[in-house]
């Protein structure tokens, strides 16, 4: 799948969640289920809200429980993989932070002209979907996450839409070979540290640390995408000082 940047940022997280269960890796993607399926206590603290409530309001514009409960089970599906525990209220915040965000972002973005076109989506889905064995596939992964065919469509166009927006508005980050070679030397540098933590026996299953040449382009984009992610939470920053924000739950 190309490599969109925009999808490391903070607020459209579950389009990666699903092509991340993709062909990358089936069996860990049948893992992550299970484990979910138990652990069902844990995601159940985070209560859901009826989907016609008004939950928050953003420049005037409405999010309603719908969406809120959609986001809630992202959120809580992401916190627990990153190991920041299952806390109702901390979820609860979050989901209502990443929600204006993403708001936020839409509005600035539709504000300047900003669009996907529906074939940009379909082209974009069809890239997911051949991540994975067959259509089947793609079905089950896509029941067993919070989103419906729609509501991934939707985050697709908002997806590209502010890719859109960043090419325009905020450019193409520079990165130098002194920020690459930076880079690679402080991870070498970690990597032979925790060399001398192991045993002998150990450090001969370790892989050999890569030549910088083989991954430079990797520490390239990665970088690029670091800074791109500052720029856009500097620009989310904005907004919410400037915008009128009201969290009725």
């Amino acid at each position: 799948m190309k490599n969109k940047f925009t999808i490391l940022l903070i607020t459209l997280m579950s389009t990666l969640l699903l092509a991340a269960c993709g062909g990358n890796d089936d069996k860990a993607a049948d893992k992550d289920a299970k484990n979910n399926e138990e652990q069902p206590t844990e995601q159940a603290q985070a209560e859901e809200v009826d989907p016609k409530k008004v939950v928050v309001k953003v420049n005037g514009e409405e999010i309603k429980g719908e969406e809120y409960n959609t986001m809630m089970q992202q959120t809580s599906m992401m916190m627990m993989q990153f190991g920041q525990g299952t806390d109702p209220e901390a979820i609860k915040e979050q989901t209502l932070n990443s929600l204006i965000e993403q708001k936020l972002l839409s509005q600035e973005v539709a504000n300047k002209g900003y669009k996907a076109s529906e074939q940009e989506v379909e082209d974009y889905l069809a890239e997911i979907k051949a991540s994975y064995e067959s259509e089947e596939k793609f079905e089950e992964a896509l029941k067993s996450s919070p989103l419906t065919i729609d509501t991934l469509k939707k985050q697709i166009a908002d997806e590209l839409a502010l890719e859109k927006y960043l090419e325009k508005e905020v450019g193409k980050t520079e990165v130098t070979d002194e920020q690459i070679q930076e880079y690679y030397d402080q991870a070498k540098a970690q990597n032979d540290a925790q060399l001398k933590e192991l045993s002998e026996e150990e450090k001969k299953q370790q892989q050999p640390f890569p030549e910088l040449a083989d991954v430079k382009e990797d520490i390239k984009g990665q970088l690029e995408q670091q800074e791109t992610s500052k720029k856009l939470q500097a620009i989310v920053e904005d907004l919410k000082e400037k915008g009128e924000i009201e969290k009725l739950i």
